[in-house]
């Protein structure tokens, strides 16, 4: 999982004081990675342990987050619609979302999520054995009906 880890650093733009938000069910090796990324640049994450949408509402701060990784297959609830809207809401503009689903995922799915959230340069890039990953831009769609 090394490689693959590594591969997963490399899509990240690390500048100072880079801010992530890690939405999951279980810490892993992925959270660990995600700390030691930010480490060096003096950046923060938040990890939040639950898909619990009034603790997410909580946790998460306005406009605070560069990236938000959600992993473990957290789409797969009954408010996964709350959770994008708590996402949305937490990372900047122009800041970018990355979605770790279990391989062999239908991805339609979850390309759809993100077109409806105004998502923008959406794509699937395969880097784990075990996940999908997506990873998708917030954009601005001012002037857009």
């Amino acid at each position: 999982m090394s490689k693959e880890l590594e591969e997963f650093s490399s899509l990240f733009d690390l500048v100072p004081n880079v801010s992530i938000l890690n939405i999951n069910t279980q810490s892993n090796k992925i959270t660990k990675k995600l700390n030691e990324l930010v480490d060096p640049y003096n950046g923060t994450i938040t990890t939040v342990n639950t898909t619990n949408v009034r603790e997410l509402k909580s946790k998460v701060k306005r406009a605070a987050y560069d990236y938000c990784v959600v992993e473990n297959e957290i789409l797969q609830g009954d408010d996964y619609l709350e959770l994008l809207k708590i996402v949305n809401i937490g990372i900047r503009d122009s800041a970018y979302i990355i979605i770790l689903d279990k391989k062999n995922s239908n991805l339609d799915v979850i390309y759809s999520l993100l077109e409806e959230f105004d998502y923008g340069a959406v794509s699937s890039i395969d880097i784990f054995d075990e996940y999908e990953l997506v990873m998708g831009k917030k954009v601005h769609m001012w002037g857009m009906s």
